[in-house]
């Protein structure tokens, strides 16, 4: 057989189809294995990543904006109110009492008006007697208020004063206590003259106080570590003088005297 027709024969040959699943696996492994695949598979793990860390930081922005950021605006926003009312804004001026704690219930809220609070002795220091002068209407006036205020029509809805002694009372150990600690003050004998009267024997308002929420109401209490105190009235022809005593630590703190005790002895 000449090469000529050899050539045309084997061309005119059909082959059978012959698969081989190894290399079908091979090819699938490659693939998968390529640039391409491991840049989509990536790109999805991240996407997955990045959505499991900001679903719960979405929620916990949400929480966060609902428990503390709402509560802290509807407190300045019952601040304002109060400030803006002429009443509460002569007591500040004129006796400075200062608005405190917010407390907010069912639409309403209540802000605590009281004296600013003075700053405790540094331990160690020789405490001195703070000795003041004050108006009549002063040293009778109104201790603290729980000013409550209307949220929804923007106003002050009622000033409610309140007197300590009417809250928290002294027992009669703890008046007798004070009356002792004030005989033996050799200071008292240069500002308060001789016969003047004790006239009462009261508690005095806590440096500190809080607003707590009790039976849907919002009473005032004193703070944990606030000391108690006590209050002497001494009158003597109209004149009046009231000494603070720390019970605590068993000293006078303040004398306040009328103003128009104008024979005061000593000094102011």
């Amino acid at each position: 057989m000449e090469d000529k027709d050899l050539i045309k024969k084997l061309e005119n040959i059909e082959l059978p189809e012959i698969e081989i699943q190894s290399h079908k696996r091979r090819l699938r492994i490659a693939l998968i294995n390529s640039d391409y695949f491991l840049q989509k598979s990536n790109f999805l793990e991240i996407f997955k990543k990045s959505l499991a860390f900001a679903i719960p930081a979405l929620v916990l922005l949400i929480v966060f904006g609902i428990t503390t950021i709402q509560p802290r605006l509807i407190e300045a926003k019952a601040l304002r109110i109060a400030r803006s009312n002429p009443e509460i804004r002569k007591l500040m001026e004129e006796k400075g009492m200062v608005l405190s704690e917010v407390k907010v219930i069912d639409g309403k809220a209540y802000v605590l008006l009281n004296p600013l609070e003075e700053p405790e002795l540094i331990e160690g220091k020789t405490p001195a007697i703070k000795i003041q002068k004050a108006e009549e209407d002063e040293i009778e006036d109104m201790e603290v208020a729980i000013v409550e205020v209307n949220l929804e029509q923007k106003e002050v809805a009622k000033i409610n004063p309140i007197k300590w002694e009417d809250i928290a009372p002294l027992v009669n150990k703890e008046k007798e206590s004070a009356k002792e600690i004030v005989e033996t003050e050799e200071i008292l004998e240069q500002i308060i003259p001789e016969g003047a009267k004790i006239e009462k024997v009261q508690s005095s308002l806590p440096k500190k106080l809080l607003l707590v929420e009790k039976d849907n109401e919002v009473e005032v209490v004193p703070h944990p570590q606030a000391k108690k105190r006590a209050q002497i009235h001494f009158v003597l022809d109209g004149k009046k003088w009231v000494i603070q005593v720390n019970l605590v630590e068993k000293r006078i703190e303040k004398i306040q005297y009328s103003s128009g005790n104008s024979n005061l002895k000593g000094r102011e």
